[in-house]
């Protein structure tokens, strides 16, 4: 038995020797392997195909619109456009003006003559009458008419245009009373005919003897052609 162990040890031994001598001479090999010659280059491979283009993207949003540049120079003048057709003719304005004025008149109940005008119509037309008065002074309640016309009085008193003023209630006061006037109308006229027309005041109210004074008094006579 004991012969039997020793001779499992000498071959354990021997085999350890063996695969280390293997293992050098393996290792030389490879050394001289590695540093052998280097071999000839291979030839270059073909180059691949290229790829196929990919699809377009999608377009962007639209950027936002850009600050306003300045303004251009300015064109040249245009042509001057062709003269239109001449208009209607308009009536003419007024041509002739008559006027008298005095500074002061006494009205009474009765009719009370204060001036005229005389003015020569140069065209057919119309004649426009204008009767200022600075002021009316009266004592008492009453009131005062102003009438204009072709006449003074009658036969044509009913054809005469007047205007009033003051107060619908006579009776005495103790109080002046001031206040102006003014009467106006119009009058057809043919051409190259004379008309003179008249102003004529009134103390309107009450047969009573109370004062009324008329003063600053102008009559105008304006001539239309129409």
């Amino acid at each position: 038995m004991q012969k039997i162990a020793i001779s499992k040890t000498i071959i354990a031994i021997v085999l350890v020797l063996a695969i280390v001598v293997s293992g050098i001479v393996s290792a030389a090999v490879s050394t001289q392997l590695a540093i052998g010659p280097q071999g000839p280059k291979g030839d270059k491979g073909d180059t691949g195909t290229t790829g196929a283009t990919g699809a377009t993207g999608p377009t962007g949003a639209t950027g936002a619109t850009g600050a306003t540049g300045p303004a251009g120079p300015t064109g040249a003048t245009g042509a001057t456009g062709a003269t239109g057709p001449q208009g209607i003719q308009g009536i003419p304005g007024i041509t002739t003006v008559n006027s008298s004025s005095i500074l002061f008149v006494d009205a009474t109940i009765n009719p009370t003559p204060i001036t005229n005008v005389t003015i020569t119509a140069p065209a057919n037309g119309v004649v426009i009458v204008t009767l200022n008065v600075g002021y009316v002074q009266m004592y008492y309640n009453n009131s005062c008419g102003l009438y204009l016309g072709t006449s003074p009085t009658s036969p044509n008193w009913n054809n005469l245009d007047i205007c009033y003023h003051g107060t619908t209630t006579t009776g005495p006061t103790n109080e002046w009373v001031y206040f102006d006037m003014t009467a106006q109308a119009t009058y057809p006229v043919t051409s190259g005919n004379k008309y003179t027309f008249y102003a004529t005041a009134l103390r309107y109210l009450g047969p009573d003897n109370s004062p009324m004074y008329l003063g600053s008094i102008r009559l105008i006579a304006a001539f239309l052609a129409t």
